[in-house]
């Protein structure tokens, strides 16, 4: 229990004056502050791996036949040449799943990525997540990467099969990769590196890693280790060495410890400064105080026997650097192989440096009697142990121990090994050691701390509402199985988990994928009923989901225009959104001040008693509508980048950049609307589905010319057209004729036509010497010009122009996509812009999208809280803080759901036997390769116990009903559904195993006529040279042949 940093006391420490003082000490502490792992039986979480720990469960089985010859390699005698005593196994499921597509891998590198890799990746991916540091708040930064593997064996099945090699099998299979692919990856510019000290290398790598961070190389580092069993070899030769326990279990410190067994894992850390994760409010799951390495150098007897001395000189030296006395520690996980000399050995340092001047005994364990030894990774396997035994004050029961070893007096070196829980409860921090060497003598050792954070008092007061949940995924699979997971901790935690907190984290604590959700609830329970059924793949009301766009886009607001009004608008959100009825109230006052109307009054008019048909009203209603949308908006800090206006849509964009202030705009909406309501009666208007060089030319065909004029240019092939009625309708005949679209607008006006001219005298001489400022707040895009205006330039001719000239829609949203906007939210009472901006930008070749605000009948509280959440799902790097006004506590997250597909290196024929070779009957054996009649095996009286029984004078002999039980599984395989007779077998010589050593079958069947024979030698009797002989088979002597056809 390390204290904040604003705490008086400091971390234990020896009282003498050569010590560190405890600020030096905290200065030197690293902190965990993200952990992530996958261990034999699939503990991948912490409350698993504790539950088996604490329930002293044995995770060891057996490596599945899958990965390769297993039945043909393992042999219970261990002088046996070219065999394993055995392959019991702490195994992970499913190795070869991988989600490929997730880390930007194609299939074809995917198949020759060591699987260790593989696992690397999920696994720093998860702890960046546990650490609540999206991935992407790292890219870019100097983190550091130290990894310990050791493993070769997925390139070392390339070895046995050359030919099966790709432009990928070295990058894949090259142990720094290990390393600098996690750089890669993530874009981790600090230091990376791959360790290798055999058993002991995950620890070195932690040790390089704390060194690291100490001496300012990098601000955080990512450390982890991993092995994986994926070749034969290391199998047989750790039994050559007599390493491997021919039981398969690792019994440490017991007396029938007889040697390891090997398993599989991984884990990976992410670590940080202590004082550095304190400021930065980072959750701490304890703290490594200090760590160290050396070598054994000669002082022993062999290689691979451990020191004594070694060891216990590094940890003094550990103890030295950390300030602390060996009689403060309160337990050892020790590396504890089960081995006959290494226990004895690391016992005996431990009991030298730590278990002197102590009360009690010193509690010692190792994890490798439940899961195996992971080797490579055994040492991050040991720490993750401690960890979670520092985080709940509690020792495991240390299983497969029922007598202590011989050479281990544990009463004399004052250790106890605990067989059942056992509860720490001292008071103040507890303190740990984790102990790990390499068989060729690197030894590492780690000094860790329990944390506690400063538990304030919660004054906090969060909003009434819930914020909205925000999840995302690389894809919708994905999304899917990760809305399930959040429905689960939902669940789990109805009454313990603060809803706030979890979308908080959510928010603010995991990367944003492109596959995307915002799920909007009362409390938590109905969000996880909602996310129950979006994980069914069923929709539901309350969730909102958008594809992330491929582009980093801005949002562009376009302002709507005539057109857009309605009898009833916005009135549901004036009842259901106070903020906006405010909004509209101010507007009222303000507006009815110049206007001499009550905009409100008008809103709330029945159809009989409305004005809307008149522009001097609509405009002014028009206006504050997209005003009061803004305010709102801009309340959810949803700001835009840019803003363009259609036509009279125009005064609410330059006041929405800043270019008007509100008064100026009031005054400006006023001004324009009673200009152009002079013109009513003079014209109509269409939207037409035509380009404007088609419908010149249609105008140029026609015999009576028309009088109509190009109003707005939406997009390509849409256009608006002012004129009379009667030319308007010739001209819609004409196109009913052709099949084009044409449809008469409900206005009765001629805007952006001559018909304005009347109107021109009296819009200038209201605006007189009229100037607009700079637009501040965004960029303003003139759809006058269809080009970018900087705001000076809009004076009183301008807005003149904005009344008579034609709408350039399009060239404006061309330059909006120019300056990277591909969210374009339309701000109006309706949207009626969306097919023309959706046209726009597909003619950009853009991939955006196009928001509405209200809808007739859709125009409350719910349609705009719909149109923020899309806009903050689209959005790279949205504001949230209208929802999270405050920080919430960090909640544990589900994992990423990978979607993983199988993955593996592809084989020819050349592949070695021990590999590729699987029995497809046990006498028969496995298919030779290029061939589909000849069929090879591996007899053994002693992995066939039936076999050995089966004697004539007292020698063991094969039986004669063996080699039709072959023939007939040959026929079956070779020919299925056909039968084979069989009129005649020939023994030519019993087939005698001499002192119980394995025979090698062949069984070779003709195509043509179905006989056979089968032959034998001693196993590995075959010469080496024997593929340049020029009878390559020629150890083997035929024992048996037939008579007999497949019918």
């Amino acid at each position: 229990m390390i204290p904040a940093e604003n705490d008086t006391q400091h971390i234990p420490r020896d009282a003498a004056p050569t010590q560190p003082t405890g600020k030096d000490q905290e200065r030197q502490a690293i902190a965990i502050i993200g952990l992530a792992f996958r261990f034999p039986g699939d503990l991948a979480d912490e409350d698993s791996l504790w539950s088996a720990l604490s329930e002293g469960r044995d995770m060891v089985t057996h490596l599945p036949a899958e990965r390769f010859a297993t039945d043909e390699l393992a042999h219970p005698e261990r002088p046996e040449a070219g065999r394993s005593v055995n392959f019991s196994a702490g195994v992970l499921s499913g190795i070869d799943q991988f989600d490929a597509a997730f880390f930007g891998i194609s299939p074809r590198e995917a198949a020759w990525l060591d699987p260790q890799q593989r696992l690397l990746l999920e696994l720093s991916w998860e702890a960046m997540e546990n650490a609540g540091k999206p991935p992407s708040s790292l890219a870019g930064t100097d983190c550091a990467v130290y990894v310990g593997i050791s493993s070769l064996d997925y390139g070392t099945r390339g070895l046995d099969d050359l030919a099966s090699l790709s432009a990928h099998t070295m990058t894949g299979n090259t142990l720094s990769l290990a390393a600098n692919r996690l750089s890669y990856f993530f874009d981790l510019r600090g230091p990376s590196l791959a360790v290798d000290t055999a058993c002991s290398s995950s620890l070195f790598a932690l040790h390089h890693a704390c060194r690291c961070l100490q001496h300012g190389e990098a601000k955080v580092a990512l450390v982890g280790g991993v092995n994986l069993l994926l070749h034969p070899y290391p199998f047989v030769g750790f039994t050559k060495a007599s390493m491997l326990s021919a039981d398969g279990r690792c019994k440490v410190f017991d007396a029938a410890g007889n040697g390891y067994v090997r398993a599989e894992g991984g884990a990976v850390l992410l670590l940080k400064p202590l004082r550095q994760a304190q400021r930065d409010g980072d959750c701490i799951h304890a703290v490594i105080l200090a760590s160290g390495i050396n070598s054994d150098g000669k002082r022993k007897t062999g290689i691979t026997i451990p020191s004594q001395a070694g060891q216990a000189e590094l940890m003094r030296s550990v103890l030295k650097q950390s300030g602390l006395r060996g009689a403060d520690i309160d337990f050892i996980e020790a590396h504890g192989t089960g081995t006959m000399v290494g226990d004895p050995v690391e016992a005996a340092a431990i009991g030298e440096v730590y278990g002197g001047q102590r009360a009690a005994p010193l509690p010692i364990g190792s994890i490798k009697a439940n899961l195996g030894h992971l080797e490579a990774a055994s040492g991050m396997a040991s720490l993750v142990k401690t960890v979670l035994a520092l985080k709940r004050r509690a020792l495991p029961p240390q299983i497969q121990l029922h007598e202590a070893h011989p050479s281990i007096d544990l009463e004399a070196l004052n250790l106890r090994c605990h067989t059942s829980p056992f509860p720490l409860s001292k008071e103040g921090p507890l303190l740990a050691g984790v102990n790990s060497f390499g068989f060729g003598g690197a030894n590492a050792h780690v000094l860790l701390c329990e944390y506690h954070a400063d538990v304030s008092t919660d004054c906090r007061t969060t909003p009434a509402s819930p914020p909205p949940l925000f999840l995302s995924a690389a894809n919708e699979a994905a999304l899917r199985a990760l809305a399930g997971r959040y429905q689960r901790l939902l669940d789990k935690h109805t009454a313990g988990l603060d809803f706030y907190d979890l979308a908080w984290s959510a928010a603010y604590r995991r990367n944003r994928l492109p596959s995307r959700l915002a799920l909007y609830c009362e409390d938590g329970k109905k969000a996880a009923t909602a996310l129950a059924a979006f994980a069914q793949g069923q929709p539901h009301e309350a969730i909102v989901q958008e594809q992330g766009l491929p582009q980093k886009g801005r949002v562009a607001f376009v302002y709507t225009g005539n057109g857009a009004q309605w009898t009833g608008m916005a009135l549901r959100l004036m009842h259901e959104s106070s903020r906006f009825a405010v909004s509209m109230a101010d507007l009222d006052a303000r507006m009815a001040a110049v206007a001499g109307f009550s905009i409100l009054e008008q809103l709330q008019a029945d159809a009989h008693s409305s004005r809307l048909d008149d522009t001097e009203v609509a405009q002014p209603l028009i206006f504050a509508i997209q005003v009061a949308l803004t305010q709102w908006l801009a309340a959810q800090h949803v700001i835009p980048d840019v803003v363009c206006g259609h036509s009279v849509g125009e005064v609410a964009a330059a006041w929405a950049c800043g270019m008007l202030d509100m008064d100026a705009a009031i005054r400006l909406i006023v001004a324009r609307s009673r200009a152009q309501g002079m013109t009513r009666g003079s014209g109509r208007m269409a939207a037409v589905g035509l380009s404007v060089t088609a419908l010149e030319q249609l105008l140029g065909e026609m015999v009576e010319p028309l009088d109509l004029e190009i109003a707005a240019i939406n997009s390509a092939d849409n256009l608006t057209v002012s004129g009379r009625l009667a030319d308007l309708e010739r001209l819609q005949a004409r196109l009913n004729e052709r099949n084009q679209f044409f449809r008469l607008l409900d206005l009765d006006y001629a805007f952006h036509s001559r018909y304005m001219e009347p109107a021109r005298e009296a819009l200038l001489t209201q605006l007189g010497d009229w100037t607009s400022g700079t637009a501040t707040r965004a960029m303003f895009i003139s759809t006058v010009s269809g080009t970018r205006s900087l705001g000076p330039e809009l004076d009183a001719h301008y807005w003149w122009r904005n009344v008579r000239e034609p709408v350039r829609l399009s060239d404006a949203v061309s330059e909006m996509a120019r300056q990277g906007c591909h969210i374009l939210v339309e701000i109006g009472p309706h949207a009626i812009l969306q097919r023309y901006l959706r046209d726009c930008l597909q003619s950009n070749d853009i991939k955006g999208r196009i928001l509405p605000t209200l809808r007739r009948h859709a125009d409350g509280i719910t349609a705009l809280t719909d149109t923020v959440l899309r806009i903050q799902l689209l959005a790279e790097q949205p504001d949230l803080s209208a929802h999270f006004p405050m920080p919430g506590r960090p909640v544990n997250l589900p994992n990423y759901p990978w979607q993983r597909e199988s993955f593996w290196h592809p084989s020819t024929n050349e592949s070695g036997r021990a590999i590729t070779s699987r029995r497809t009957h046990p006498l028969l054996g496995w298919s030779l390769p290029r061939s589909s009649h000849c069929w090879e095996n591996v007899v053994d009286p002693c992995t066939l116990p039936w076999l050995a029984d089966h004697r004539v004078g007292g020698a063991i002999v094969f039986p004669g009903a063996a080699y039709l039980e072959m023939a007939l599984a040959a026929a079956s395989q070779w020919s299925p559904g056909q039968c084979l007779s069989c009129e005649q077998i020939d023994i030519l010589a019993p087939m005698v195993f001499d002192g119980n050593h394995a025979r090698t079958l062949r069984f070779e069947l003709d195509e043509h006529d179905g006989s056979f024979q089968i032959k034998s030698r001693p196993r590995l009797s075959e010469p080496i040279a024997a593929p340049r002989r020029s009878n390559p088979t020629s150890d083997y002597y035929i024992i048996a042949t037939s008579r007999s056809s497949i019918c």
